[in-house]
């Protein structure tokens, strides 16, 4: 067959034998032992193909590499935040206390709690657990114009029967189901006259204590009411509502 001038300069045969087998490989595709220039140019568009083809994967690589490194210092970033913001917050009680940066004042940003307010009468019917973390209490002189913001020392709990309280400051309260279940009994430690009163155990505005929400509250109060014959619960909340109130006249 007649052989174009390129075609016969590039007889495969004419190259070193080293590499004949590349180039049959890669450039005769008709297996005639020359490399024709449809074949040559062929060859051009699959290198030019292949070098544009390593340039977007390179392409591709770098900003691989990039978004690494940016989520690396992202990452780093936001660990180094918590860390930092967590030296300068505390959590004290059921508050969450923040300083500020040079200055050695606390104050608290947030607190969460799910409180109620029950008199002091419902404590033995509420599980043992929750008895032992009532910390404060609070209640009002006879006539209702002192009151009397307390932190418990010991509490006697018989359960279901009787109350025991007795706060820092030396005050006795006490409550039994069967001698008077309608009233509270409270002693200042004073002993003078006036100091000793009966307050009603339904009135959350006279005496009461912060306790956690829990279906078992929620089932010790059923059994106070049960026992003493008052929906007591409806009254809860009272006392916190007053309070505030007396601070809102003061201020």
């Amino acid at each position: 067959s007649h052989l174009s001038v390129v075609s016969s300069a590039l007889a495969i045969s004419n190259f070193p034998v080293e590499v004949q087998g590349i180039l049959t490989n890669a450039y005769d595709d008709d297996g005639d032992g020359h490399i024709s220039t449809d074949e040559l140019v062929e060859g051009a568009r699959i290198k030019m193909r292949t070098e544009k083809c390593n340039r977007i994967l390179w392409r591709g690589i770098g900003l691989a590499v990039v978004l690494v490194v940016a989520l690396i210092g992202l990452n780093a970033g936001l660990t180094y935040g918590i860390i930092d913001a967590n030296k300068d917050t505390e959590v004290q009680g059921r508050a969450l206390l923040v300083r500020e940066k040079g200055m050695d004042a606390e104050f608290p940003v947030a607190t969460s709690n799910n409180e109620i307010t029950v008199t002091l009468a419902t404590l033995p019917f509420l599980p043992s657990s929750v008895v032992s973390h009532v910390e404060n209490l609070a209640f009002s002189s006879e006539d209702g114009s002192v009151v009397y913001h307390r932190k418990v020392r010991s509490v006697d709990i018989s359960p279901e029967k009787s109350l025991k309280l007795l706060t820092t400051e030396g005050d006795m309260v006490e409550w039994d189901l069967f001698d008077d279940a309608k009233k509270l009994s409270i002693a200042l430690a004073s002993g003078e006259d006036g100091t000793a009163w009966k307050m009603c155990v339904y009135c959350t505005e006279c005496t009461a204590a912060n306790v956690y929400s829990t279906p078992d509250i929620l089932n010790g109060l059923d059994s106070f009411e049960a026992a003493t014959g008052k929906e007591a619960r409806r009254h809860l909340g009272t006392f916190s509502r007053r309070l505030q109130h007396k601070r809102d006249e003061r201020e």
